[in-house]
């Protein structure tokens, strides 16, 4: 076993499940060393799952593989939380304190844990989000060591629909048996892999183009200020593709190999594109249906930039992310619409991988992030049998009967001198001589010499 926490998560993904198990190490250093994913289609819609007995199945054969390569017992998971219905709202708590009362962590909490009880229409508080405090009229980042007489906690409560956590207690803690290690925000798991302290104080926007959603995440002055998920992704895409009479199979490797989010009006050559009747399919026509989709998605998120009143702070631009964010010329399309610098993530320093390199691609880079925010050990190491040491008993006094017994099993247990012939010869010899000097002397016994007259 390697030193560190091992740490398990699961990402629940509109077109995937993904399983994954890290190790970290004190240094905050991670090694990524095994990842196992699982269809998802049919199980899982718009991030949420409704199938609970499908995606149960899936999440359990995960396990399973993850558990056989690495030969591990996984004890706990991290799951990733999100989906269609979260979103964000501003919420402030005030509170009136004595004059020149200290501001403690145990102030700071009771805010914290007074928001948790703002009533939200059908939805849950998931997560609550420090902003910054105004303390006596001055805006604070850090309260705790000051003094006041009033305080005020500017927060970001990330909502979202109740059967969210249901469903996924019931497939990993009621079905699988399985303790969850913890929930942790999709949109913080996206951040920890991707932006770093800088583009997060600068301000930037993340955008995660899923297979069922799209969700958008702005960051300035390191605080996440605004969460809103968009209903539309990938699939989206592949579905309209398929309405040119074309397999949802078909679609999807048609939107990987020439979807683009410009048509530039030149169409590539040897391309036979043909429908489930045989009939050709134009490509102009395929790029169409490409692009209207997008730029549907991308109107989206322009109208979602400018509701959070951040559209002129984000000078670290817009970060992409997700599987459907790979659309050929994505970045050039929103950076046209929203008049910002754009680029693909890339991972944080620090982050390698045992044997394979599925986990470096953009689409596993949330579940990657799971895993930096994961603190608690997730396995159970291998027993390593101890060695016993030897002790020696005293001898005991033997008797007679038992010594002579014993004396005999060991005489017995003596191996036997080889066979030789020499010495065999030798032996008969003097078999022979003796024999043949007792015969004379029974003779001579016998007939006893007689007397001379």
């Amino acid at each position: 076993m390697e030193a560190g926490k091992y740490i398990v998560a699961i990402e629940l993904g509109t077109s995937k499940i993904v399983g994954i198990v890290g190790v970290k190490n004190e240094d905050g250093r991670l090694n990524i060393l095994a990842t196992e994913k699982e269809d998802s289609a049919g199980c899982i819609k718009r991030g949420c799952i409704f199938n609970v007995e499908d995606t149960a199945s899936k999440i359990q054969k995960i396990i399973k593989k993850l558990e056989n390569r690495l030969s591990l017992k996984i004890t706990k998971v991290y799951v990733g939380v999100g989906g269609q219905s979260v979103h964000s709202i501003s919420h402030s708590v005030f509170r009136q304190l004595a004059e020149d009362t200290p501001i403690t962590d145990m102030i700071i909490n009771s805010l914290h844990a007074e928001s948790r009880s703002f009533p939200v229409a059908n939805a849950e508080i998931m997560d609550v989000i420090p902003n910054e405090y105004t303390i006596d009229n001055h805006l604070e980042t850090q309260p705790k060591g000051t003094y006041a007489s009033e305080i005020e906690a500017h927060l970001q409560l990330v909502v979202g629909r109740p059967s969210i956590k249901k469903n996924i207690n019931r497939c990993i803690v009621e079905r699988l048996k399985l303790p969850i290690a913890g929930y942790i925000m999709s949109v913080h798991a996206d951040a920890a892999a991707l932006l770093d302290d800088e583009e997060k104080s600068l301000g930037c926007a993340l955008i995660n183009f899923g297979a069922g959603t799209t969700t958008l995440s702005i960051y300035k002055d390191n605080f996440l200020r605004y969460v809103v998920t968009i209903p539309f992704g990938g699939r989206n895409i592949t579905q309209d593709i398929s309405s040119l009479n074309i397999l949802m199979s078909e679609a999807e490797r048609l939107k990987l190999a020439f979807g683009c989010a410009i048509n530039n009006g030149e169409e590539p050559k040897g391309i036979g594109i043909e429908g489930i009747d045989s009939s050709k399919i134009n490509y102009q026509e395929l790029c169409r249906v490409t692009e209207a989709r997008i730029e549907e998605i991308v109107a989206n998120i322009v109208e979602q930039i400018k509701e959070s009143g951040y559209k002129d702070q984000l000078s670290a631009g817009i970060i992409l992310t997700g599987g459907a964010s790979l659309l050929k010329e994505l970045p050039e399309l929103l950076a046209r619409e929203t008049k910002m610098s754009v680029q693909r993530g890339n991972l944080q320093k620090g982050i390698t991988f045992s044997g394979h390199q599925e986990g470096g691609l953009t689409a596993y880079s949330q579940a990657i992030g799971l895993l930096l925010l994961g603190e608690e050990n997730c396995v159970e190491k291998p027993i390593t049998p101890k060695t016993e040491p030897t002790v020696e008993e005293p001898e005991k006094p033997e008797n007679k009967e038992i010594s002579d017994e014993k004396k005999k099993k060991e005489h017995e247990k003596k191996p036997k001198k080889s066979w030789n012939i020499f010495g065999a010869i030798e032996k008969m010899t003097d078999k022979v001589i003796s024999s043949t000097e007792n015969f004379l002397t029974d003779e001579e016994d016998a007939n006893p010499p007689r007397k001379k007259n």
